[in-house]
């Protein structure tokens, strides 16, 4: 009976019927929810890349500031003619981060010089008191230049690297850096036996500038070492990743070994949350390129996670709502079926519950911003989906018939595109995308993507409208970063090289002019070091405020780093205009800026280059723009200069005239010459001042004035000036000199404020067993104005020593009396512009009359410089001088012309045996 009852009751009429309801609720449910979490994960990614390339980008920018380091450790060693450990260890100790392994130089050394380099090592005693006695050279081979490991930091941690010869462990690494005179990038992994965990090694090579370096043979044999750095990428990747939140499954690093191998890195992850029983996990994978110099890797960064699906709580509740109505709609379909209620229920339930499903899909498109339409060939609209109105930014009581309303609604150049696609689909079965951009107060962007398909009838075309306004704002942040200037807000070097390509295209194009203007500002580091670096980087975005108002639309301003700004004037009439731009640009600067509670003024200085028919390319005409700002400066600064082939010869001049400056070093070829001093009443010679000279082999003899200036700019002027320094102190015990015969020593700044300059000058006098007495070291005020206090600690030095001190050039600097009071000086020397004009102007007349009382005063000797003519020895006499040098007496002479004017030593009669 109840067997029965049951059969009745499942009636198999109604079981079909019930079970397509299920399958229709089911299958609307799960596309809703696939929909959804499709949305929610294209959001969890847009949101992890942003992160990623953020912190990749940090990546980048620490390789490269290390390599800026390294090269700053080369410029240093390049102009510091005396670089040793001390120097070394001074400068690698001003920054030091955690994920920093080592810095390092490596010096080169010939087998024939192995001991003498091991006893100077063992004797070195400049940074470790104790020097290093056990030192020798590590796994050196006979007859092979070894490259050994000299100076490093932190010390401690590699002492045990200190003297190992890197030529055996990185043969050729360091034949290819050598010979190629490039940097050289390379990864080492765990399983390298010097050097432990994963790391990246950056070298650069330094040479004997003296030496040419045009070939492989050539740079082989003008190679002296390398400064390297050494950075642990795991400590570097996760200090700058560890703030990011980030469940990072794995970090592989691709580049190449020191062979040039292939080399894959992959990074420990680090503790991590354990997800393996968390819903909804998700993996994305991101590999981004990655320049280090020379080279140009990848890293592959692995990440899972469940974080960021925020949007899981709609899937659940879309889940409940669509399995009760499930339950609900299979259960009545069932029952009135069963019932004999077939053709009217069920039409009206299928109706109800296809109405139900389209409502929940056009919600949907609503919640991910979506919308469709089917285009016919003459452009009409129809079978809308979705909010278009919304997507589109149209009134929502305007109804949407034909596409051309849509296209007035977008950008007039994405319409134009977009009218050209749609009439290839209308043609040819096409499946394409196009983002565009919406027309409003605040614009947005579409990806429309278009389908078209071949029927009987012809071509069925429809186009799904989606909403990527986050997404396209999300990559043009990224891009950026990338492009511009982070400070300023005005493009970076890269955008700048960009653009100029693109001017000099159409300036070879249409062949018109260009113009590039190099901005340096004047005094900047002033502003820096004497009020901080906040309120340097105001004054900067301040310029970049004035010279972005100022350019034409069409112009382009960037800021290439630092003080340092370009303007590109494209299409430039006249070559005169660039004349008023530049007037217009200083008088911008110059203006006074109010910043704070404090009004700043800056000058600036600029170059100029004019390209013609899109030549020279960018790299020579950003050069061009360099040299042209650099003669600015020497100019005096707040000017502007175009660049003209005078100024490129000019400049190849100088950097010939350095070259052979550093030759005639080596080979000693700059010479003292001697200027006699006399008593203006005995006339009688007293003392002599040593001037350079530098006996050239094609040009003969050159006076100072010639190369001084690229002397001190080089800074060669330190090992010029201290190899003079000796070779007068050794000259002096030749010389038969009376008692109180002073020779006067010039020194240049760069040579006085050199560390240790007061013992190598005491070092020079006792090396020569000479009175210190016998030494006048003259300065200037303008040097000593420089740094007072070291200045004054330096003359009190060596006038404790004996050491005399005289201030050159007295009157044309900005010495305060108060510190000419304080100082240990015993002479002035008058300056010989005065001297010259005191017997024909009252005003010369007078200052000089004031410098004599004055030096007499406060108990020193007064030295009248450059006296021509008996009237003006006359003068000096009666005011009061006590000596005088001048071309009125004598030149400047050689070493062995001197004796013969020395008065002849007096001989003590009373010890003679004949008296």
């Amino acid at each position: 009976m109840n067997l029965q009852v049951t059969a009745r009751f499942l009636n198999v009429k109604a079981v079909p019927a019930a079970l397509l309801t299920a399958l229709v609720c089911i299958s609307v449910t799960t596309g809703l929810c696939w929909l959804s979490l499709q949305v929610s994960k294209e959001n969890l990614k847009r949101r992890l890349q942003e992160t990623v390339y953020q912190h990749h980008a940090s990546l980048q920018n620490e390789l490269e500031h290390e390599e800026s380091r390294l090269e700053s450790f080369v410029s240093l060693y390049y102009i510091s003619p005396n670089f040793n450990r001390y120097a070394f260890h001074s400068f690698a100790k001003v920054e030091n981060q955690p994920w920093l392994v080592a810095k390092l130089f490596s010096k080169r050394v010939s087998p024939d010089k192995f001991n003498h380099f091991e006893q100077a090592v063992k004797v070195d005693t400049s940074v470790d008191t104790q020097g290093y006695p056990d030192f020798y050279i590590i796994d050196k081979v006979a007859h092979q230049d070894a490259l050994v490991a000299l100076y490093m930091e932190p010390r401690q941690e590699l002492r045990d690297t200190l003297g190992l010869n890197l030529e055996k462990w990185f043969p050729s690494g360091s034949k290819r850096m050598r010979e190629s005179a490039q940097p050289l990038s390379f990864m080492l992994n765990n399983k390298h036996p010097i050097l432990k965990g994963n790391n990246i090694v950056i070298s650069i090579p330094v040479y004997d500038t003296s030496l040419p370096l045009t070939n492989q043979a050539q740079r082989k044999t003008a190679f002296q070492g390398a400064f390297s750095t050494v950075i642990s990428i795991d400590k570097l990747i996760h200090h700058l990743f560890d703030s990011a939140n980030l469940k990072m499954n794995s970090v592989t690093l691709s580049g190449t070994g020191i062979d040039d191998e292939k080399i894959q890195i992959r990074l420990p992850s680090g503790p991590r949350t354990d997800i393996r029983h968390k819903p909804y996990i998700e993996e994305f994978n991101f590999q981004l390129p990655l320049s280090v110099p020379g080279k140009k890797w990848s890293v592959n960064y692995d990440i899972q996670t469940y974080d960021g699906l925020a949007e899981t709580n709609i899937l659940w509740l879309i889940t409940l709502i669509g399995t009760l109505f499930t339950a609900f709609a299979t259960g009545f379909i069932y029952l009135t079926v069963r019932t004999g209620k077939i053709a009217h229920r069920l039409a009206y339930d299928m109706t109800s519950a296809l109405q139900i499903s389209e409502e929940s899909l056009l919600e949907t498109q609503r919640l991910a911003k979506m919308g469709s339409f089917q285009l016919s060939p003459s452009h009409q609209l129809s079978a809308q989906t979705g909010n278009l109105h919304d997507l589109f930014y149209l009134d929502p009581e305007i109804r949407i018939d034909y596409l051309l309303q849509l296209l007035l609604h977008m950008d007039a150049e994405d319409a134009l595109k977009f009218t050209q696609v749609i009439s290839t689909a209308l043609t040819t079965v096409l499946h394409t995308h196009q983002v565009v951009r919406i027309e409003s107060e605040t614009p947005g962007w579409l990806n429309l993507i278009v389908d078209s398909s071949e029927t009987q009838t012809g071509f069925t075309l429809r186009v799904i409208a989606m909403d990527v306004t986050d997404k396209y704002q999300s990559e043009q942040k990224i891009k950026q970063l990338a492009y511009q200037d982070a400070l300023t807000g005005l493009a970076n070097r890269t955008s700048l090289r960009h653009a100029t390509e693109r001017a000099l295209r159409h300036s070879h194009i249409y062949h018109s002019k260009l113009a590039v203007f190099f901005l340096d500002l004047d005094r900047f580091k002033f502003i820096n070091d004497s009020v901080g670096h906040d309120i340097g980087d105001q004054v900067l975005i301040e310029i970049a405020r004035r010279l972005k108002n100022s350019v034409k639309e069409h112009d382009f301003v960037a800021r290439l780093g630092g003080d340092e700004f370009v303007i590109l004037v494209e299409h430039l009439p006249k070559d005169n205009d660039v004349h008023t731009i530049a007037d217009h640009i200083l008088a911008l600067i110059c203006a006074p800026m109010n910043i704070g509670k404090h009004t700043y003024y800056l000058t600036t200085s600029i170059g100029i280059a004019i390209a013609s028919n899109g030549a020279p390319d960018v790299d020579e005409l950003m050069k061009q723009a360099d040299m042209a700002m650099y003669q600015s400066k020497e100019k005096g600064k707040n000017k502007y200069t175009i660049f003209s082939i005078d100024i490129a010869q000019a400049l190849e001049q100088r950097t010939n005239l350095e070259l052979e400056m550093r030759v005639a070093m080596k080979e000693k070829r700059f010479l003292p010459y001697f200027q006699p001093q006399f008593d203006v009443r005995t006339h009688q010679m007293t003392g002599v001042e040593t001037l350079l000279r530098w006996r050239h082999d094609k040009r003969g003899m050159i006076a100072a004035k010639d190369f001084i200036a690229i002397a001190e700019e080089s800074g060669l002027i330190i090992d010029i000036g201290n190899q003079i320094l000796v070779e007068v102190c050794q000259l002096i015990p030749t010389w038969n000199l009376p008692e109180k015969f002073v020779v006067g020593v010039n020194v240049s700044s760069l040579q006085f404020f050199q560390a240790g300059f007061v013992d190598f000058v005491i070092k020079s006098i006792n090396d020569a067993g000479i009175p210190p007495s016998r030494i006048e070291i003259e300065v200037t005020e303008t040097m000593i104005m420089q740094d007072i206090n070291i200045a004054k600690t330096c003359l009190e030095q060596l006038h404790a020593f004996g050491v005399g001190v005289s201030i050159d050039d007295f009157g044309t600097g900005y010495a305060s009396l108060t510190y000419l009071r304080e100082f240990p000086v015993q002479r002035i020397k008058i300056d010989q512009r005065f001297v010259k004009g005191h017997t024909k102007n009252h005003k010369d007349m007078a200052i000089v009359k004031a410098i004599a009382t004055l030096g007499h005063d406060f108990g020193m000797e007064v030295i009248a410089e450059g006296v021509e003519t008996e009237l003006q020895l006359i003068s000096l006499e009666n005011i009061g001088c006590d000596l005088y040098q001048g071309w009125l007496r004598s030149t400047a002479l050689p070493a062995q012309a001197i004796q013969s004017l020395l008065p002849p030593i007096e001989c003590d009669i009373r010890a003679s045996p004949l008296a």
